[in-house]
């Protein structure tokens, strides 16, 4: 069996579980490494998962010969200066979404991917989620007709960007969320967004000492005529009984699909201390097998996929540049209070 040696830059939430146990369980992977600024954590992913190799400075993960490639789970903001010494060091390339909080960020990744030579994947997950993948079959298969309306609510409760997220106020709702659904939106479409209008509010997150936009709506206008409403927020209340709400409707000329993948009431679970709808879907992990269970860890899989058999990425890096521009321009369009046309 071919194997691979992979690193994980990044040992918080999802680099120090999601992507480390990924490269620990699957046999075509061997996890040489794990960095992270915080040391302690980083010894403590490295130490569950059976990684020999601890550092502070991603540079000297990049400097070893054994690893080919690596995961760049660093925060949304801080994706460029790694990803760019990565593919100059010759290692294929996992960066969680979004590729950049910027144009420039994202194009200076994908300059660097081309001129290596090197696989760039982005982490959009949900293009292994069993909601949507069959969501896209009955799009491929015409079940809708033509699709003339996407409506996208990605949101979150407060516990995300006060709690979870340290480095909350350098990002927001807008990047967390929406570069999940804009990639659902252009992977379901199969078009490109050309104009954008949005709006934003805020003050309750400041109130809570978090310096960014409670939610962003927005639209965009696609080439072929589509409209798509993206919906954002972060300020649910957390008495939600789940830390994300998720929902999409898509209505065609000949039909419409409703997806709920949140709150679908598959699991009901009530305790005296409290109700909640637990996650069948996306985290569903058996830790007694080494099998992956839950498209979460399945896209994943899939850049293991990319590395070692050289099977396509999931969702390639100019397609994440794409939505980086389109997102940008929300922003660009909720400070102007006026429409952005985006350039092909």
């Amino acid at each position: 069996m071919t194997k691979a040696g992979f690193g994980v830059i990044g040992a918080g939430i999802v680099g120090g579980d999601l992507h480390a146990q990924v490269y620990h369980r699957m046999p075509q992977a061997e996890l040489v490494a794990i960095c992270d600024l915080n040391e302690a954590r980083a010894r403590e992913v490295a130490e569950r998962y059976e990684a020999p190799h601890v550092y502070t400075d991603y540079r000297d993960l990049l400097a070893r010969s054994d690893i080919a490639a690596v995961s760049i789970a660093t925060p949304d903001f801080a994706h460029r200066e790694i990803a760019v010494a990565a593919a100059e060091a010759g290692k294929h390339i996992l960066v969680e979404k979004p590729l950049a909080t910027t144009v420039v960020d994202a194009e200076a990744i994908l300059r660097a991917a081309d001129a290596a030579g090197v696989k760039l994947m982005v982490d959009f997950q949900n293009r292994v989620n069993p909601a949507f993948v069959a969501t896209r079959k009955a799009v491929l298969d015409g079940d809708l007709g033509e699709l003339k309306y996407i409506y996208a609510r990605l949101s979150n409760t407060t516990y995300v960007p006060t709690q979870m997220l340290p480095w909350a106020s350098k990002s927001s709702a807008l990047w967390f969320l929406a570069s999940h659904t804009l990639d659902m939106s252009c992977w379901l479409l199969e078009d490109r967004p050309k104009r954008v209008y949005a709006v934003s509010r805020s003050g309750v997150l400041r109130e809570m000492g978090i310096d960014t936009q409670d939610f962003h709506i927005a639209i965009v206008e696609f080439e072929r005529g589509a409209v798509v409403t993206l919906e954002n927020s972060w300020i649910l209340p957390e008495t939600e009984p789940n830390v994300f709400n998720f929902k999409m409707e898509l209505l065609g000329s000949e039909g419409v699909m409703h997806i709920n993948t949140s709150d679908h009431r598959m699991v009901e679970k009530f305790t005296r201390a409290d109700a909640s709808l637990p996650d069948v879907l996306g985290l569903s992990a058996d830790f007694n097998t080494i099998r992956l269970n839950g498209f979460v860890l399945e896209a994943i899989a899939r850049f293991v996929d990319a590395v070692v058999d050289d099977a396509p990425v999931l969702a390639s890096g100019a397609e994440a540049a794409l939505v980086t521009r389109v997102l940008a321009a929300v922003e660009e369009s909720a400070r102007s209070g006026q429409p952005i046309e985006l350039d092909r």
